[in-house]
């Protein structure tokens, strides 16, 4: 509920839509969702500006912000990567009790050659590292909520120069699909030092640090 409340913070300045992740937990591919999201990320970048005095901590703390998400959610990725086969086996248990899930444990490493084959301190180190990856991201959670707090105040107060910035952004994208037809699309450069575009910029920073978020928050 929080995230959603903060998602609409966020998005209802700018009229559009804003799916929440966890809306979407049921199906969700997490390997291929944080795949695609890391290179989000990348493209969209984290580099400090300096545009308008009042704003420019703002634009930089949304940058920052996306920054220690990619951080987190690459921490979370590795984790995945390292521990699929005690990911596996608490999936194939994950409806038994603590008492069930204590005896498979037990059961499985008796019939272990040796310790790198016994799933228990496996899952130990599993738990420990996932606890810190979610330590981080709760603090982050934190920090969201405060700056797209700020960013439906600072959204509203540039209202004209984002409205601006979203018109050409449309155009943008539409004169690029017809000109895709035609073989012939040219991308035009945005100006980083226009302030509705960067004011644009930080909102989709912020959002995709949210979206990065609420994929670690699903495995607590």
């Amino acid at each position: 509920m929080k995230k959603s409340l903060i998602c609409a913070l966020i998005c209802v300045p700018l009229f559009t839509g804003c799916a929440s992740t966890s809306d979407n937990a049921a199906t969700l591919d997490r390997d291929q969702a944080v795949s695609e999201l890391t290179v989000k990320m990348d493209n969209l970048g984290y580099n400090p500006v300096t545009i308008q005095p009042g704003v420019d901590e703002f634009l930089n703390m949304a940058a920052a912000i996306l920054e220690r998400q990619r951080k987190v959610i690459g921490e979370y990725r590795t984790q995945t990567e390292n521990f699929r086969d005690v990911q596996a086996f608490l999936y194939a248990y994950k409806d038994a009790t603590p008492e069930e899930l204590k005896l498979a444990i037990a059961t499985f490493d008796a019939g272990a050659k040796s310790e790198a084959e016994m799933i228990e301190p496996k899952i130990t180190a599993y738990s420990q590292a996932n606890e810190n990856v979610y330590n981080q991201n709760v603090e982050l959670t934190k920090t969201l909520m405060l700056e797209m707090a700020k960013s439906a105040y600072i959204l509203s107060e540039h209202g004209t120069a984002v409205a601006q910035a979203t018109a050409v952004k449309v155009g943008q994208d539409t004169l690029n699909t017809v000109s895709g037809y035609f073989g012939n699309k040219e991308e035009k450069e945005e100006d980083p030092q226009d302030l509705g575009t960067a004011l644009l910029k930080a909102t989709d920073q912020l959002s995709l640090a949210l979206e990065a978020n609420e994929i670690i928050d699903l495995e607590k």
